[in-house]
């Protein structure tokens, strides 16, 4: 499993060095706690993609691109 996990350290560069090689999809640093503006998902059994965020909105959203006349200045 991988949705989340916490690194406790005196050495903080150490501390990130760490997390960057943990397999979960959100790691603190001597903390705990969620952004509800960043994406949250777990990686390998842990959830099916992410929530929150623009990733986790992405799948309900699709691109449109629409095209009108120029408008020309009033004399």
């Amino acid at each position: 499993y991988g949705l989340g996990g916490t690194v406790w350290t005196a050495d903080l560069d150490h501390g990130m060095d760490l997390a960057a090689r943990i397999h979960t999809g959100t790691v603190g640093v001597n903390q705990y706690g969620v952004d509800l503006q960043a994406p949250f998902g777990g990686v390998k059994a842990s959830g099916l993609g992410r929530e929150m965020g623009p990733e986790g909105l992405a799948p309900y959203f699709s691109l449109k691109s629409v095209y009108r006349p120029k408008q020309t200045a009033a004399s």
